[in-house]
């Protein structure tokens, strides 16, 4: 279509003036539309330094490798804000962020010490970007000249919202608690911990405990100030000696040793605090006087977690010497009492949870390790509430999951993946939220910096990783995705449909008027192959009730109205070391055929290939997601009127329309000029965010040329 056409004449143009070179468009002026000064003459601050200038910033334990936010805080676009380790915003307390701010996370001393931003339950993240004034968490190294490659991932944590909607954990089969892949995420009924954390702390659970979390006591917490001793060990590389600021115990530092915390003794400097905690090896304030012997006694002081909170306490190993009183000084390792991890009381779920608001939100080069063979997403949502806004989202480069959701009940709008690793958008543990408008794309394997080393999937859809067919089941409701995968063929131990939608493990939910192209599968629907075939997402598709299992929700898995572009339908298993893809039955095709689906070669318009350099961002072969002309959606499910969902006349994330496009002039595609067919505003030749006498003098020498 001519309108096309243009659009695409316009971004060749702009390419040519500005990807042709060394350098790619720049956004240093991020939020100048807002008041907000360049990024390059902002003056750089930790998110940590600010707290603690406001009275509301505490040290958790060493457990946590990081500190709280304890009341509300704001971040202005006047800085750029580094995360230096984990920062947790307190239930109650609320984080806002302005339009406009730039936040780096920085590259953590170790996997588990990773940083990251992780919003607790009860607490708030308000951090309402706009179109011309989105908010950006970024890389250290990133300085937004454009200079900074793609095929930079997993430099920092990421983003994790948890909240206290429904999720279906149950301890018999989820639990207890173990860190690492093994699907072990409870430590209660409804309580869980972020995957790959390494600990059961507190401040890393969402959910909500809906029975006694196992090995624990229901107690009061004391309130107050305490003292209790340790004794010190015997020297370590750097530590114990005068002049020294490192302190070894002899044994590893309990849970109530805390950063921030007094401490005292022989050759201790008056007024030394904790900076940092290592296993038994404590990084203090000040340098030691004098050496320190094994076995000489160390006083530490401080205020007691949780002070006068009920709750289940996962140790009691000390008895005090009153009820409700607080740990007596002592030597020799003695352990005080209530120690260990801390549990709210029992409750119920709140499905209308609000986390708060995300909206015009880049995430960029996250996902990075918190411990080996688990890694943190771009954006998790843990048991999130449909009180929460998670809209115009992006996620860049990621080396995990782009977007996972853990249970509950958040809705997404207009959300965006590129070149990111593992899944584009994965969901468990019971999610029943809706989805609408989401874009998602890897680069071509191979070439400089090989930007998408793997493909795995577009959507992963499970319902229990652990396969016990827990409820409520994943029942998310989907409307117009455009997943663009990089054709990868060969699978791997831990990916063995590469789909563009991949439902396993008893998935329920519906996807209606999307594209799926450049995957090895086009759709994926997990069964048994063998008998009994139970608890698989096919017997929750299926219309053959010879297939259907009694207890299973019946057809309760739609798969209506989607277009597949290059690949097929698929049947098959996740179980053993390589993917077992059935050939379709007749009554397998009918369905498929009945609702609608259909299996292209190609699509006049659509290009899913795309080829970059990923060291200097210069792109070779640009995508379309846009097909010349609407694809029919008659007969088809209509997004409902219910105050969420838009009127989507076409399938896939983006229409053929002149102006009905959605990303923002400031999403990274848009900015770098990689996708064709799609333009917010076609006259940003140079994708500064603005129109003016800059976008004249590229566009000026062509004045006159065919758009042909």
């Amino acid at each position: 279509m001519k309108t096309k056409k243009t659009i695409k004449s316009l971004l060749t143009l702009a390419s040519m003036t500005v990807l042709g070179t060394s350098a790619t468009v720049a956004q240093q002026n991020l939020g100048a539309a807002c008041g907000c000064p360049s990024t390059t003459s902002r003056t750089t601050q930790t998110i940590q330094s600010l707290a603690q200038a406001n009275g509301v910033w505490a040290n958790l334990s060493a457990a946590s490798y990081g500190g709280e936010i304890t009341g509300n805080l704001t971040l202005t676009c006047d800085k750029i804000w580094t995360i230096d380790q984990k920062i947790y915003v307190a239930s109650g307390a609320t984080l806002t962020i302005e339009p406009g701010t730039l936040i780096k996370g920085a590259v953590a001393p170790s996997l588990a010490a990773a940083t990251a931003l992780i919003i607790e339950r009860g607490g708030k993240i308000m951090a309402p970007g706009t179109e011309s004034c989105p908010i950006v968490f970024t890389a250290a190294a990133d300085n937004l000249s454009g200079s900074y490659g793609v095929a930079n991932k997993g430099q920092w944590g990421g983003v994790l919202l948890l909240g206290k909607a429904t999720n279906n954990l149950k301890i018999a089969t989820n639990g207890p608690f173990v860190p690492g892949q093994s699907g072990k995420l409870a430590v209660a009924d409804g309580l869980g911990v972020i995957e790959g954390f390494a600990s059961s702390y507190p401040q890393d659970q969402f959910g909500v405990a809906t029975s006694i979390p196992v090995g624990t006591v229901l107690s009061t917490s004391p309130s107050g100030s305490y003292t209790f001793g340790l004794t010190a060990g015997g020297a370590a590389s750097g530590s114990n000696a005068s002049g020294q600021n490192k302190l070894t115990l002899s044994a590893s530092a309990p849970a109530y040793v805390v950063q921030g915390q007094a401490v005292s003794g022989t050759g201790i400097a008056a007024g030394s605090t904790i900076l940092s905690i290592s296993g038994a090896t404590l990084t203090l304030s000040a340098n030691l006087t004098a050496a320190v012997t094994s076995g000489d006694a160390i006083t530490f002081g401080g205020d007691y977690p949780n002070p006068g909170a009920a709750g289940y306490f996962s140790s009691m190993t000390y008895v005090a010497p009153a009820s409700g009183a607080a740990p007596t000084s002592g030597t020799s390792g003695s352990v005080a009492s209530y120690v260990g991890a801390y549990y709210t009381s029992t409750g119920s779920f709140d499905d209308n949870d609000n986390s708060g608001v995300m909206t015009y939100v880049s995430i960029r080069h996250s996902g990075a390790n918190l411990l080996v063979g688990s890694e943190i997403n771009g954006l998790t949502l843990a048991s999130v509430g449909r009180g929460t806004k998670i809209e115009n989202i992006e996620i860049v480069s990621c080396a995990d999951d782009n977007i996972e959701i853990f249970g509950g009940t958040v809705n997404l709008k207009y959300c965006t993946t590129l070149f990111g690793n593992d899944d584009m958008f994965d969901y468990d543990l019971g999610w029943t939220g809706k989805a609408q408008f989401f874009y998602g794309m890897k680069a071509d394997q191979g070439g400089t910096g090989n930007v998408s080393v793997d493909n795995d999937n577009g959507i992963e859809a499970d319902s229990d990783d652990n396969g016990n067919n827990a409820t409520p089941r994943s029942h998310p409701i989907m409307y117009n995705f455009t997943l663009m995968g990089n054709s990868k063929a060969a699978v791997t131990a831990d990916n063995r449909s590469l789909s563009g939608a991949n439902f396993k493990d008893g998935a329920e939910g519906e996807l209606y008027n999307s594209i799926i192209a450049g995957f090895r599968n086009g759709i994926n629907i997990e069964k048994g192959i063998s008998a009994p075939r139970t608890f698989n997402a096919y017997q929750n598709w299926t219309t053959e009730v010879a297939q259907q299992d009694a207890d299973a929700n019946t057809e309760s898995l739609k798969i209506k109205c989607n277009t597949l572009i290059g690949n097929t339908f698929a049947m098959g298993t996740n179980a053993g070391s390589t993917a077992t893809v059935t050939g379709l039955k007749a009554i397998e095709k009918a369905q498929f055929t009945t609702d609608k689906n259909d299996s292209l070669t190609s699509l006049t318009g659509f290009i899913s290939a795309f080829a970059i350099n990923g060291n200097t961002n210069v792109a070779t072969t640009k995508n379309d997601p846009v097909p010349a002309t609407p694809l029919s959606i008659t007969g088809c499910p209509t997004p409902p009127s219910d105050g969420f969902f838009e009127p989507a006349p076409y399938r896939g994330a983006f229409s053929s329309t002149l102006g009905q496009n959605w990303l923002s002039d400031w999403s990274y595609s848009q900015v770098l000029g990689q996708t064709l067919g799609v333009k917010a505003c076609p006259t940003d030749l140079d994708k500064d965010g603005d129109t003016d006498v800059n976008d004249f003098t590229i566009f000026a020498p062509a004045f006159g040329l065919s758009c042909d």
